[in-house]
C-alpha cells in the first residue's frame, strides 16, 4: 500500500496549555536497580503449598551474565506460603538461594517439584522434595527452550524424563553470553601461552554430515535417589506422556541438511522426527519417518492407542503441512486433509509461524481455521500471519474427518480462542468471550460456565519452560478464568472432571487490573499480583470469604510516594492525500512528567518501534521488574515521552518494510505538538533495537529532530543478512539474519526478496546508505555480546564519520542486548543526558 500521509488532529485527549514540571519526586535509575518481581506461582496438588518465584533487588542479583540480558529474566528465588495455616512466606528450606531458581512443575502427588537453577553459564535441573525439604540436582544440563518444545515431563510419582546436552555444553538460550566469555578467555590464554591451536572452522555442510542428529541424551531420572539412566542418545523435544502414562512421545532434532531448500528459508532449520517410547521396557519406535514434524504439535488421544503431529515430507515446506495420526499398534499414518480451511497461526497472537494445538474428538480431529472463500482454490493451507492482523475473518473450532469433510463447531460464539481448555473421551472444551463450552463429537454443544456473565479469559500457566501466553498447557482437572464485569472482575475456577464438569466457585478479584498467577479449587484460593499504587502485592482470595484477600508480601516499598507521571492520549487521522483509502484513526500515547504544570513547554523524547500499537497503560501503573529502557525513567528526569503508533500496515510500503515510518511518525509527533504540552525545538528521536534501524531511517527523512539515540540494533541490511548473528557467531556458527527478510508476514522487517534478487531494495532502507542524509547529530549504544552484532554499529559510525556527520558511539564490553550490570545501566543514562543536554534537548533547570 503506497500512501502519501498526512494527517488531522481529531482530538487530543488533554488539557490545553503550555507545561512544566514541579516538584514532585520520579522514579530514578537508583529506584528502579532496587526493583523486586513475582514471577510464575504454582499451588501443589493437595492445595496447602503456594510455591512462587521473587525477584530480588536488581542491585542485590550477584549474576548479571543471563542469556544476552539479565533484567527481568533472573533474580528468581523460590520462595512458599502455607495457604492452609497462613503466617509468613519464607524462602524454600533445602535449596541453594544464590543461584537463580525457576518453577516447572509438581509430580502427580505433588511430592516432588521440577526446579532449574542458573549460576553463570551453568543451568541444572533438580526435583525437590516437598516432605525431605532437599532435593537432588541431576548432573545432566538439561536443553531449554522458552517456546515450550523441551519441558520436562513426570512419567511416575517419582520419575521424571528430560532432554539433556552432551556433558560440557549449556543451552544457549541461557548462558550465550558467559559461555562465549568463558571460550573467548581461555581461546586468548591459549594463543598467547603457545598452548595449542585455537582455530574455529564453521562449514556450511554440518561437520557429521546433511541430516545428523542432534547431539544430546533422552535422561530418565529418579527424585527419590538422584540417579539417571539414557533411554535415548541423540537430542529429542516435545515430550508427550500418554495418558495410561505408558507411552512416551518425542521429537528426535537433526541437523539442517543445506541442500534441502527449505532448510534456507524457515525459522527453525533443523529436522524432527517422531519416536515413542515404552517406557516399561524402554525401547523406542520410529514413526512416520518419511515425515518431518513441526516441534510442541504432538497431541495424544484420551486412550493413549493413537497420536497425532503437525507434518510434511521431508524436504517440504511447513505451509504445505497436515496434521497426521499414527495408530501406535499398526504404524498406520492417516493424513488428515483439511479441504477447504486455513489453519490459524500461533502468530497471531504474538508467537511463532505454527498451526494452533489440535485435539482428538472421536476419531475425529478438531482444529482452528478458518474457512477459505468459495471463490478461492480450496486446497488446504497454512498461511503465515502478521502479529494481531486485523483483516481476517474470526476463525472457529472445526471437527475435520479423515476423509477430509469438516463441520464448524463454534459458529455462532464471538472471539473464540484457539487455545484448548481441556479435551477428553469424545469431548473437546474450548472458550469464547461470553463463557466456557464443551463440544462434542457428534455437535452437541454445553456451555460450562452457566449462571457466570462477563468477559472469559483463560489464564494457561506458564513456566521457565514455557512462557505464559505461549504455554499449551496439559490438560488438567480444573481451568481458571479471568470474568471481566462492569465494575470490576472475578476469578473463576471450573471443575472439568467427567460427571463433576461446569461446577464453579468464584473469588473477586481485588481490583480490575490484578493479575491472577495461581488457582486451586482444592485450597478454595487464588493467588494474586496487585498493585497498590507503586508497590506491588501478593494476595490469597478465599472463596466464601467476604473479607479482604490476605496479604502475603509485599514488593517495591521503596517506592512509595513516587510519581510515575501521567499517560495522556492524543487522537489523530492518518489520511491517503490522494483519496484512494479512508483517513485511518490513530492514537498515540504521551507520557508527561510528575507534577507537569502550565508554565513551560517540555522537552520530548519520541521512541520509535516499528509495528507499535500506541496503546497507553491503565490505571494502577506500577513497575513489575527492573527495566532500564522503562519510559518512566524518561519521565523522572523531566523528560516528555511519546510512544508513537506505527501500524505495519501503514509503515510497510511498496519501497520498503518501515519507508511508511517517517511521515507516520512526524504524523504523530505533530499531534503532540499541537497539545501545545512539548516544545517542538527540544525533540529527540530514540530506538532500541528493532527501534534503533527504525530511528535512524527516520532521521534520514526529517530535519525536525534535534536528536537521535540508536541502541543495540543494526543499520546495514546487506550485511545483515549475509552477516554473522553477533553473540551466536562466536563459536556457534550463526551466520546469516535473512529469517525475517525473506518472509513478509509476521515479520516487521519482511521484504519477500533476497539481495541477490532485489539488491536495490536493501540498499535504500539502509541507513548504513543513507547517512549522508543525516543531519541530526547521533548517538549510537551497543554491545560485544549481543545477538544483532555489534559490527552494524560500527559501519554505521564509519559511514557518518566519513559522511562527516556529528556522531559519538559508546560500546559496552561483555554486555547482551543492552546493559545488564547496574554499573553500565547507570553509565548509559548518564551518557544520555549528557548527550541530549549537549545539543539542546533537555529539561528546564
Amino acid at each position: 500500500m503506497r500512501l502519501g500521509l498526512i494527517f488531522v488532529v481529531l482530538l487530543v485527549l488533554l488539557g490545553s496549555g503550555p507545561a512544566a514540571v514541579a516538584e514532585h519526586k520520579g522514579v530514578s535509575v537508583d529506584d528502579m536497580m532496587k526493583v523486586e518481581g513475582l514471577g510464575s506461582a504454582l499451588i501443589d496438588p493437595a492445595g496447602r503449598w503456594l510455591v512462587y518465584e521473587r525477584l530480588r533487588p536488581y542491585d542485590q542479583i550477584p549474576d548479571y551474565s543471563f542469556r544476552t540480558y539479565a533484567f527481568g529474566k533472573s533474580g528468581h528465588q523460590l520462595w512458599r506460603y502455607d495457604l492452609a495455616r497462613g503466617g509468613e512466606p519464607h524462602p524454600l528450606p533445602g535449596i541453594d538461594p544464590e543461584p537463580h531458581a525457576w518453577l516447572g512443575g509438581f509430580s502427580p502427588s505433588g511430592r516432588f517439584l521440577t526446579v532449574m537453577q542458573y549460576r553463570f553459564g551453568d543451568l541444572s535441573i533438580a526435583a525437590y522434595d516437598m516432605q525431605g525439604e532437599a532435593s537432588v540436582t541431576f548432573e545432566q544440563a538439561p536443553a531449554f527452550s522458552r517456546t515450550g518444545e523441551y519441558g520436562p515431563v513426570w512419567i511416575s510419582g517419582t520419575e521424571l524424563v528430560f532432554a539433556a546436552l552432551p556433558a560440557g555444553q549449556q543451552p544457549l538460550a541461557t548462558s550465550v553470553r558467559a559461555l562465549t566469555g568463558k571460550r573467548l578467555s581461555s581461546a586468548w590464554q591459549a594463543a598467547w601461552t603457545n598452548s595449542g591451536p585455537t582455530a574455529d572452522e564453521v562449514r556450511t555442510v554440518p561437520r557429521d554430515g546433511p541430516g545428523g542428529p542432534a547431539p544430546g541424551q533422552l535422561v530418565r531420572a529418579d527424585a527419590m535417589s538422584g540417579k539417571t539412566t539414557v533411554l535415548a542418545d541423540g537430542l529429542y523435544a516435545d515430550l508427550r506422556l500418554s495418558a495410561d502414562g505408558r507411552m512416551l512421545a518425542a521429537l528426535g532434532v537433526s541437523q539442517p541438511d543445506p541442500a534441502d531448500p527449505a532448510a534456507l528459508v524457515e525459522t527453525d532449520r533443523r529436522h524432527y522426527t517422531l519416536t515413542v517410547f515404552d517406557l516399561t521396557s524402554g525401547l523406542p519406535k520410529l514413526l512416520a519417518p518419511g515425515l518431518e514434524f513441526m516441534p510442541y504439535t504432538i497431541t495424544w488421544d484420551p486412550g493413549g492407542h493413537r497420536l497425532a503431529a503437525f507434518g510434511w515430507e521431508r524436504g517440504g515446506d511447513p505451509r504445505s503441512g497436515r496434521f497426521h495420526v499414527v495408530d501406535l499398534s499398526t504404524g498406520r499414518v492417516t493424513r488428515y486433509d483439511h479441504d477447504g480451511l486455513d489453519l490459524v497461526s500461533e502468530r497471531e497472537r504474538g508467537w511463532l509461524q505454527r498451526p494452533e494445538r489440535t485435539v482428538f474428538l472421536g476419531d475425529d480431529l478438531a482444529l482452528f481455521a478458518r474457512e477459505i472463500p468459495e471463490s478461492e482454490d480450496q486446497a488446504p493451507r497454512f498461511t503465515y500471519q502478521d502479529i494481531r492482523p486485523d483483516h481476517l475473518p474470526a476463525p472457529d473450532w472445526y471437527r475435520l474427518s479423515a476423509d477430509g469433510r469438516h463441520a464448524n463447531l463454534t459458529r455462532g460464539l464471538a472471539d473464540v480462542s484457539g487455545v484448548p481448555v481441556h479435551a477428553g473421551e469424545g469431548h473437546l472444551t474450548v472458550w469464547a468471550q461470553d463463557g466456557v463450552y464443551r463440544l462434542g463429537e457428534t455437535g452437541a454443544r454445553r456451555r460450562l460456565s452457566a449462571g457466570v456473565s462477563g468477559r472469559f479469559r483463560f489464564l494457561a500457566p506458564g513456566t521457565f519452560t514455557a512462557r505464559r501466553g505461549v504455554a499449551r498447557p496439559e490438560f488438567a482437572d480444573e481451568a481458571m478464568f479471568t470474568v471481566r464485569q462492569d465494575g470490576g472482575s472475578q476469578i473463576v475456577m471450573l471443575d472439568l472432571r467427567k460427571g463433576e464438569e461446569g461446577k464453579s466457585v468464584s473469588i473477586r478479584a481485588p481490583a480490575a487490573d490484578a493479575l491472577p498467577l495461581a488457582g486451586s479449587l482444592m485450597a478454595g484460593s487464588v493467588v494474586f499480583e496487585a498493585a497498590d499504587g507503586p508497590v506491588t502485592r501478593l494476595l490469597a482470595g478465599r472463596t466464601g470469604s467476604h473479607d479482604p484477600p490476605e496479604e502475603i508480601t509485599r514488593l517495591n516499598s521503596h517506592l512509595e510516594g513516587v510519581d510515575f507521571g501521567t499517560w495522556k492520549r492524543v487522537a489523530y487521522d492518518v489520511a491517503d492525500p490522494e483519496g484512494l483509502l479512508p483517513p485511518q484513526p490513530l492514537e498515540s500515547c504521551l507520557l508527561l512528567p510528575p507534577g507537569t504544570d502550565s508554565s513551560a513547554p517540555l522537552p520530548l523524547i519520541v521512541d520509535v518501534y516499528p509495528g507499535s500499537a500506541g496503546i497507553c497503560p491503565g490505571a494502577g501503573q506500577k513497575i513489575a521488574y527492573p527495566d532500564p529502557h522503562s519510559p518512566y525513567l524518561w519521565a523522572g528526569q523531566g523528560y516528555a515521552y511519546a510512544r508513537v503508533a506505527t501500524p505495519t500496515g501503514l509503515i510497510r510500503t511498496p519501497e520498503g518494510p518501515i519507508a511508511g515510518l517517517p511521515a507516520v511518525i512526524d504524523a504523530g509527533v505533530e499531534a503532540i505538538i499541537g497539545t501545545g504540552l512539548v516544545d517542538p525545538e527540544r525533540i529527540a528521536l530514540h530506538g532500541f533495537s528493532q527501534g534503533a534501524v527504525s530511528a535512524l531511517f527516520v532521521a534520514a527523512h526529517s530535519n525536525r529532530y534535534k536528536a537521535v539515540i540508536a541502541k543495540n540494533g543494526w543499520a546495514d541490511l546487506f550485511s545483515h543478512y549475509f552477516g554473522g548473528s553477533g553473540v551466536y557467531a562466536y563459536f556457534y556458527g550463526d551466520f546469516g539474519s535473512y529469517l525475517g527478510y525473506d518472509s513478509v508476514a509476521g515479520s516487521d522487517f519482511g521484504i519477500g526478496r533476497t539481495p541477490f534478487e532485489d539488491p536495490d531494495m536493501y540498499y535504500r532502507n539502509s541507513p548504513v546508505f543513507l547517512a549522508p542524509d543525516i543531519d541530526t547529530p547521533v548517538l549510537l549504544m551497543h554491545s560485544d555480546l549481543d545477538s544483532f552484532d555489534m559490527a552494524q554499529f560500527d559501519e554505521m559510525f564509519g559511514a557518518l564519520q566519513r559522511a562527516g556527520k556529528d556522531a559519538r558511539y559508546v560500546r559496552y564490553w561483555g554486555e547482551g542486548h543492552g546493559p545488564s550490570s547496574p554499573a553500565n545501566i547507570r553509565d548509559m543514562w548518564a551518557r544520555m543526558g549528557s548527550f541530549l543536554a549537549e545539543h539542546g534537548v533537555a529539561p528546564d533547570e
